[in-house]
C-alpha cells in the first residue's frame, strides 16, 4: 500500500481539485462519503443553531432591537428546511455525491453562515455583557461550525471566512480599542482553526483511499482463496463465538455432505455430531484447549460412505487477547486413510515384500518365451523413493516398499506374475494377453494405484511410479534383449514427465541409443567449449525497449549437428553433468552482461538439482565477482520442480540467492499445482506466464482471464509480469490489455548469437515498435 502524501499546500490544492473537479466512480465516492459525514449531524447542528439564536434573543430579552424576531425567523426557517430534508434521506447513505451537490453545500454553509453574521450589526450599540455573550457565542459557533464542515474543505472556509469579517467588522465598528486588538486575534484564530479543519479533512481523504485500496486487496484475496479450494482439493473453515461458518464454500459442503444453508444455522461441531458424537467431541476437546492444533483426524458416517478428515486450526483474538473464534483448513484424506488400513492388512511378513525376485522372473520369462505364449513384460520405477529412503531412513523406505507390493497385487490378474527386481524397481509379467491393449491398460492402473499417498511415520509421502512396456510378440529373441526393452521404454516415460508409461518400439530403441552418443558427447562437449549461450531478447511493451535477454544454451555436435536443450539437459541431470553445465552457462552469461550487455538484466535458467547443490550459492557469488557484476543485473529462473522433494532446503537457497541481490524468476507459471502457496513464502521478483496460456489467449476466454489474473496478482504483491512465446501482434495486444508488462518470443526476435544480439540492440531505435500495428 502506498504511503499518504503529507500535509502540504500542494497535497491540500491537488486533494480539492480531487475532489471538486474530478470525475469518475472513486471521485464520486469520495464525495459521497464527505458529504455524509456533515449530512449525519445535521440535526444535532440545527438544534444547536436554533438553541443559539434563541440564547441571543434571551440576551437581548429587555430590549429586542428591531428586526431581531425576524432575523431569529430566518434562522429557524432555514434549520427547519435542513432538518426537513434530513428527515426525507434518513437511514440512507449516499454512495456517491455529484460535483453539483458539493457547490451546493458550500453555498448553503455560505448563507448560515451569513445570516448568523447579520447578527453582529447589533454588536457595536448592545451592553458589555450583551458583547461578551455574543462573542462567546460567535467563537463557538465559527469552531465548531468550521470543523463540523471540515469534509467539505470550500464549505468550511466559505463559513470561516464569512464569520471572520463579519466579526472583526463588528469590533471595529464598536470604537473600543481594546477590541480592535481582540479583531487581530481573532484573523489570528480563525485560520488556524481553518488549517486544523483542513488537516482532519486530508487525514480522512486518505483514510479513505486507504480503505478502498484495502476492499481492493479483499476482493484479490476472495480470488485467490477461491482458486486455491478449486486446486487444492482443500476447504477453508472460519466461525465466531456462535460457533456457525461465516463463509460457507462449496468444497466444506462437500466435505460435510452438508447443504451450505445449514452453515450459518448451526455451529460445525453439532453438524459434525451429525455425522459422528466422537468427532465432535475431538472437535471440540480441541477448541477448549485454546491452542492452535495441527493434522487433527476425524471420522464421519456420511451418505456415501466413511469420510476421514483432516483440520487445522488456529485461534482468532482481538486486540486484548480475547478469544473471538477459530480459523482453519479441512483436507478430505478419506484415500490416503483407507488405502493404509488396507495395505496394513495385506502386507506380508514372510520377507521384505513377498514378491518373486529377479531369476524367478528370468525363469518365468525364459518358460514363456520358449513356449511362444503372447503377452507383456512391465518394468516399474518408483520416482520418487530416493527421497523417502533418504528423508525418514531406510527402515520407511522398506515400508514403503511392502506397501508397494500390496497394491500392486491388487491390480494383478490370476496368472500374472509380479515381481522385485532390487531397490525400487519392480517388473510384472502378463501371460494368455493380448499384448498392446491389455498392457497399456494394466500399466494404466498400475500408475493410478501408486500415484495415491502413502502413510509413513505419521506423514503423507507422494512417490508415484512410471511404466515402461516390452511386448511378448514373437519377435524377441531372448529374457536379456526383453529385459533390454522394458528398461528402455521405461527409461523414455520417466524422461517424458514420469507417472506415465511407454511402450518399447524400434524408434525408441534408436532414441535410446542416440541418447549414449549425446551422453558421451555432452562429456567432449563441456571439456571442448563446444557448447555457447544464444540471446533472446526481453521487450517491456509500454516503452518497447529492451529490458532483458535470457540465456540460451545450444549445442553443434560434430557428428549427431545442432541438439536442442529439450533433449541434452535432461541427459545431463540424468547422467551427473549439469552442475559443470550449469556453471559453465552462468560464467558465461556473467561475463556477457558485464561485457557486451552491459546495462541488461540477464536470465539464466536453474535446474532443481543445481538448487540441491551445497556450493550454488557460493558459485553465484563468485560467478558475479569475477567480472565485478552487480547482483541485481542477475536474474535466474527456476520451475516449481524445484520444491518438489526438498521444498525447505530449495527455499533457503532462494532466500539466500535473494540476500545477495539477485533477482528470482518463477518461470512457466500458472501450470504447477501449488502456485499459490510458493508466492506466500517466497517474495519472487518476476512472474513469467506460461506459453500455453498465450498461445491459446485469441481462442479462449479462460486464457484471457488466467493471464489477466495473474498480471494483477503480480501487480499487487509488487512483482513484474513476463509472457513468454508471444509469436503476433494480436497476442501482444492481448497480453498488452491483460496488463503484463514484458513479453518474450519469436515476434520479438528468435534467440540470437552474441555478436547478432548486440548488433540487435544497436538497430533496436531504428526498428520500428511493433506496439505501432496495434493502433
Amino acid at each position: 500500500m502506498t504511503s499518504p502524501r503529507p500535509f502540504t499546500p500542494r497535497s491540500v490544492r491537488d486533494g480539492m481539485a480531487a475532489l471538486y473537479g474530478a470525475a469518475g466512480a472513486e471521485a464520486a465516492r469520495l464525495r459521497g462519503a464527505q458529504l455524509n459525514a456533515v449530512v449525519r449531524l445535521t440535526p444535532f447542528t440545527m438544534v444547536a443553531n436554533v438553541g443559539s439564536a434563541s440564547v441571543v434573543l434571551w440576551v437581548f430579552r429587555g430590549a429586542v432591537p428591531p428586526g431581531m424576531w425576524l432575523w431569529w425567523l430566518v434562522i429557524l426557517a432555514m434549520s427547519g428546511l435542513a432538518t426537513f430534508r434530513w428527515w426525507r434521506m434518513r437511514g440512507q447513505v449516499l454512495e456517491r455525491a455529484s460535483r453539483r451537490a458539493l457547490h451546493h453545500a458550500t453555498l448553503q454553509a455560505a448563507l448560515l453562515s451569513g445570516a448568523w453574521a447579520f447578527m453582529l450589526i447589533w454588536f457595536p450599540a448592545a451592553s458589555t455583557p450583551q458583547q461578551l455573550a455574543l462573542a462567546t457565542l460567535v467563537t463557538g459557533m465559527l469552531g465548531a461550525g468550521t470543523f463540523v464542515l471540515a469534509s467539505l474543505p470550500w464549505a468550511c472556509m466559505a463559513y470561516a471566512a464569512i464569520y471572520m469579517f463579519a466579526s472583526t467588522s463588528a469590533l471595529w465598528l464598536a470604537g473600543d480599542p481594546l477590541y480592535a486588538g481582540v479583531a487581530v486575534l481573532l484573523m489570528l484564530y480563525t485560520p488556524t482553526v481553518v488549517l486544523g479543519a483542513l488537516f482532519s479533512w486530508h487525514k480522512g481523504t486518505a483514510q479513505f483511499h486507504a480503505e478502498a485500496q484495502a476492499v481492493q486487496r479483499e476482493r484479490l484475496l476472495a480470488v485467490l482463496l477461491q482458486d486455491f479450494e478449486q486446486h487444492a482439493g482443500e476447504a477453508l473453515w472460519e466461525f465466531g463465538r456462535d460457533g456457525c461458518i461465516s463463509h460457507p464454500s462449496s468444497r466444506l459442503a462437500e466435505l460435510l455432505e452438508t447443504a451450505e444453508t445449514e452453515f450459518r444455522a448451526q455451529p460445525l461441531v453439532s453438524l459434525i455430531a451429525r455425522r459422528s458424537p466422537a468427532a465432535a467431541v475431538a472437535l471440540q476437546r480441541a477448541l477448549d484447549a485454546g491452542r492452535p492444533f495441527r493434522d487433527l483426524q476425524l471420522t464421519l458416517d456420511c451418505p456415501s460412505g466413511p469420510r476421514h478428515l483432516k483440520l487445522n486450526g488456529k485461534c482468532l483474538l482481538d486486540e486484548e487477547g480475547r478469544l473471538q473464534g477459530w480459523r482453519g483448513v479441512m483436507a478430505d484424506a478419506t484415500d490416503s486413510v483407507e488405502g493404509e488400513r488396507r495395505l496394513r492388512e495385506l502386507a506380508s511378513t514372510d520377507s521384505l515384500t513377498g514378491l518373486a525376485n529377479r531369476l524367478t522372473l528370468r525363469q518365468a520369462l525364459s518358460e514363456q518365451l520358449r513356449e511362444g505364449r503372447r503377452g507383456a513384460l512391465l518394468s516399474i520405477d518408483l520416482d520418487r523413493f530416493k527421497a523417502v529412503n533418504d528423508s525418514l531412513g531406510h527402515s520407511a523406505g522398506d515400508e514403503l516398499l511392502k506397501l508397494v507390493a500390496e497394491r500392486l497385487r491388487a491390480c494383478l490378474r490370476p496368472g500374472d506374475l509380479i515381481a522385485r527386481l532390487g531397490g525400487d524397481e519392480f517388473a510384472v509379467l502378463m501371460g494368455h494377453a493380448e499384448p498392446g491393449p491389455d498392457a497399456g491398460a494394466l500399466a494404466e492402473r498400475l500408475i493410478k494405484a501408486l500415484a495415491r499417498p502413502f502413510e509413513l511415520q505419521e506423514r503423507h509421502q507422494q512417490v508415484g511410479a512410471s511404466v515402461g512396456v516390452a511386448l511378448l510378440d514373437g519377435s524377441v529373441a531372448g529374457v536379456d534383449e526383453l529385459l533390454v526393452q522394458a528398461d528402455t521404454a521405461l527409461y523414455d516415460a520417466k524422461a517424458a514427465g514420469r507417472g506415465r508409461h511407454t511402450v518399447y518400439s524400434d524408434a525408441l530403441g534408436e532414441r535410446s541409443r542416440r541418447r549414449l552418443d549425446i551422453e558421451h558427447g555432452l562429456r567432449h562437449a563441456i571439456a571442448q567449449g563446444e557448447l555457447a549461450l544464444h540471446w533472446q531478447p526481453k521487450v517491456h511493451i509500454r516503452d518497447w525497449q529492451i529490458v532483458g535477454a535470457e540465456a540460451l544454451m545450444r549445442w553443434q555436435h560434430p557428428t549427431l549437428g545442432p541438439i536442442s536443450p529439450l533433449e541434452f539437459i535432461p541427459v545431463a541431470e540424468q547422467c551427473g553433468l549439469i552442475g559443470a553445465l550449469g556453471q559453465l552457462g552462468l560464467r558465461e552469461a556473467c561475463r556477457a552482461a558485464a561485457g557486451p550487455l552491459a546495462g541488461l538484466r540477464v536470465s539464466v535458467n536453474v535446474s532443481a538439482l543445481q538448487l540441491k547443490e551445497e556450493r550454488f550459492v557460493d558459485s553465484v557469488r563468485e560467478a558475479l565477482a569475477s567480472c565485478a557484476l552487480p547482483a541485481t543485473m542477475l536474474e535466474l529462473e527456476i520451475t516449481e520442480s524445484v520444491f518438489i522433494d526438498n521444498a525447505q532446503g530449495a527455499l533457503s537457497q532462494l532466500h539466500a540467492l535473494h540476500a545477495l541481490g539477485v533477482q528470482i524468476a518463477l518461470d512457466d507459471f500458472g501450470t504447477g499445482y501449488s502456485s499459490l502457496a510458493y508466492l506466500r513464502r517466497f517474495p519472487f521478483d518476476t512472474l513469467k506466464i506460461d506459453r500455453a496460456f498465450v498461445n491459446e489467449v485469441l481462442l479462449r476466454e479462460d486464457a484471457r482471464i488466467i493471464v489477466r489474473t495473474i498480471a494483477q496478482m503480480a501487480t499487487a504483491l509488487g512483482m513484474s509480469t513476463v509472457c513468454e512465446g508471444v509469436e503476433s501482434a494480436q497476442q501482444l495486444a492481448a497480453v498488452s490489455q491483460a496488463g503484463c508488462e514484458q513479453i518474450q518470443g519469436y515476434l520479438v526476435s528468435k534467440p540470437r548469437t552474441l555478436a547478432e544480439f548486440v548488433q540487435l540492440r544497436q538497430d533496436w531505435h531504428r526498428l520500428p515498435p511493433i506496439t505501432a500495428q496495434l493502433h
